[in-house]
């Protein structure tokens, strides 16, 4: 299989896959309400915002630094160990959110038991960075699909069987940890064909972890760029129209997934490219990419225009209605996001590493400045201006850092 016929197949079988399980994670928020009403849906909300931040900690936005690690300066061992590190780290933050925030037992053990499910997620994703750099994303892609049906099908299973969220939860994270070790584990050995690697030492796994701590502060500082506009939306507004611009924001995050999966494959390619100093194929490639990006665009503003207010009452009623016209302005976040996200990765491949800090900075500057204007002005509308304003400065600083270092290659 030549090159090019290579990436289509793995930016098909990882965009597929991706969107399977990012619809098999979305369902249980809206099953669960039908199925037992909103008590145990808010346990499973607060699972899953508890688990936000510490799951961030522990992929220590690592992936984008292993894919195009292809001097192999650190090897698979010392990837794997880091994030045994990290896990563990992110569990204890976890723990301490928890009771610091004093939840009652039943929700105590179900958040945990969803922090251990997103430990499941950090180990596949790390063998998935392994996967990728042997331009093997199909694999990633078909784990992603049986992750996402097995856990959606154990989490119903076990909960119209017991009627409890923990047994839920537990079901969840038991079949996707037995995905990583019965599929994902062995897939990248016979990758390395088997052969005895050379293991990591501490002073290796604690030289990854320092050279990408200014990967996982901005992770960190871009998620709450992100999400500093809503918390000040609800603060100035009330919890219900919070839940409004939240509901209609929900399906757009598939437009994130897609982009974000598309360009995974091209990131040991654009390594290559930039390690080779091939500045020509370098800049078509990224061009090749914002071309299929404005594409794709296109028919995410026409499909919105055409079906939003169809899709949002079908998904939440038609009390939904009367803010439809949020949507697409939502729908252009959601690609700056997808944007910003890309550029970061190529930040990272062009090892573009402190200088990351400046835009994490930037970004939760600008957010809380037009938080504190804009939103309480225009509400929700406010939301989208703080964001779009947010993104585009960030987007623009790493385009600023991009171009100098391509016009020194």
């Amino acid at each position: 299989m030549d090159g090019t016929n290579s990436v289509k197949k793995n930016m098909l079988f990882n965009t597929v896959g991706s969107l399977v399980y990012y619809v098999c994670q979305w369902l249980p928020t809206v099953l669960i309400v039908r199925l037992s009403g909103y008590s145990d849906a808010g346990i499973l909300s607060i699972a899953m915002s508890v688990t936000a931040a510490p799951a961030i900690i522990g992929l220590f936005n690592m992936r984008s630094y292993q894919v195009s690690d292809i001097q192999e300066v650190y090897n698979n061992d010392a990837y794997i160990k880091s994030r045994t590190v990290t896990n563990v780290l992110s569990f204890f933050v976890c723990t301490i959110m928890v009771f610091i925030n004093g939840y009652s037992w039943y929700k105590t053990i179900a958040i945990l038991f969803y922090m251990l499910y997103k430990i499941s997620e950090g180990y596949a994703d790390v063998y998935y960075g392994i996967e990728q750099k042997h331009a093997r994303l199909d694999y990633t892609g078909i784990s992603l699909m049986i992750r996402g049906i097995g856990t959606i099908s154990a989490f119903l299973v076990a909960y119209i069987l017991s009627k409890d969220m923990i047994c839920a939860i537990v079901a969840m994270t038991l079949v996707s940890t037995l995905v990583v070790l019965l599929f994902d584990y062995p897939i990248t050995r016979k990758m390395e064909k088997g052969e005895l690697k050379e293991k990591a030492s501490w002073k290796q796994i604690s030289s990854l972890m320092i050279t990408c701590v200014p990967l996982a502060v901005v992770a960190f500082l871009n998620n709450l760029s992100i999400n500093i506009p809503k918390i000040f939306l609800e603060n100035y507004y009330g919890e219900e129209i919070m839940g409004v611009y939240s509901s209609v924001a929900s399906p757009t995050v598939v437009i994130q997934l897609a982009a974000t999966t598309v360009f995974a494959p091209l990131i040991p390619i654009l390594t290559m490219q930039y390690m080779n100093k091939n500045k020509k194929e370098f800049l078509q490639t990224v061009k090749r990419f914002f071309l299929l990006v404005i594409i794709l665009s296109v028919i995410c503003l026409v499909g919105s225009k055409l079906l939003a207010r169809w899709g949002l009452v079908l998904l939440f009623s038609s009390s939904i209605e009367p803010y439809v016209d949020l949507f697409i302005p939502v729908v252009w976040v959601s690609i700056f996001i997808a944007l910003n996200a890309c550029m970061f990765s190529v930040c990272t491949l062009m090892r573009i590493m402190k200088p990351q800090y400046l835009i994490g900075v930037v970004g939760v500057l600008s957010s809380w400045i037009l938080s504190i204007t804009v939103v309480r002005q225009f509400s929700m509308d406010g939301v989208i201006y703080a964001l779009l304003g947010t993104l585009i400065l960030q987007i623009l600083i790493q385009l600023g850092m991009i171009v100098y270092k391509i016009r020194r290659m």
